[in-house]
Parts: structure tokens; sequence; C-alpha cells
């Protein structure tokens, strides 16, 4: 199993610096289990949006998540990651996401944000 972080997806599914480089990765993974999590769904929305993707590109993107990756219900995470976000200096996200790579032993992630290399038990692909 692979996690898919919002950065990854976003720049999977938006022409930014990265769109080249997310497909030759995705090209790569795509025959993996491939992991996400309600919370990575509205982070992507919603950074799409604010970039102003149109409706079409926006429904695109919700659909292929919904439908080609498992989505993990991470509400019951919360908790546990407020309080571990209290002791590291990464945000909200990037701990929750964590806690839930830790929980369903999962070892890798597709991330283009550097907070995850404080994490030294998982492998970031880039």
């Amino acid at each position: 199993m692979i996690f898919l972080e919002p950065s990854f997806l976003i720049s999977l599914f938006f022409k930014n610096k990265n769109h080249e480089k997310s497909n030759k990765i995705f090209k790569t993974i795509e025959k993996e289990k491939l992991v996400i999590s309600y919370m990575v769904i509205t982070e992507v929305l919603t950074v799409l949006r604010k970039l102003k993707q149109s409706d079409n590109d926006v429904k695109h993107a919700y659909y292929s998540m919904i439908n080609d990756f498992l989505v993990i219900d991470d509400t019951a995470y919360y908790e546990k990651t407020f309080i571990t976000s209290l002791s590291n200096n990464i945000g909200f996200f990037d701990n929750l996401y964590y806690i839930l790579m830790r929980d369903l032993e999962i070892a890798e992630i597709v991330s283009f944000d550097p907070d995850f290399d404080i994490f030294k038990d998982i492998k970031i692909i880039r």
C-alpha cells in the first residue's frame, strides 16, 4: 500500500511545476493499492477551488479519488492527531496522514511536502 498525500494529488490534477513528475510517478505506482483519506479529498478539493479550476476539473479530481483509490475514514484519528500536532512543528493534516499510515502499516507516501522528512520510518516517493 502507498499513501497519496495532497501535494502529489494536486500536482497530478493541476498543471503546476510538479505535474509531469506526478504523472511519471503515478504511472510507476498505479498498479499498487493506493490509499487516501477523507481529509486528503477535502484538502485537494479546497486547493483546486482556490486555484480557480473549472467545475469539470474539480469533479474529475473528486471522482478519480473516490473511484480509483482506497478511501479511509480518518475521523477517529483527529484527537490523537491534535495531541501529536502540539508536540512537533508540522501541521495537523501532515500529522494525521502519518498517524493513519502508522496505524495501517503503510510504509510509503507520495508527497512533495518536505514536512514529512521528520518521519524517519516512512519512505517518501518524490
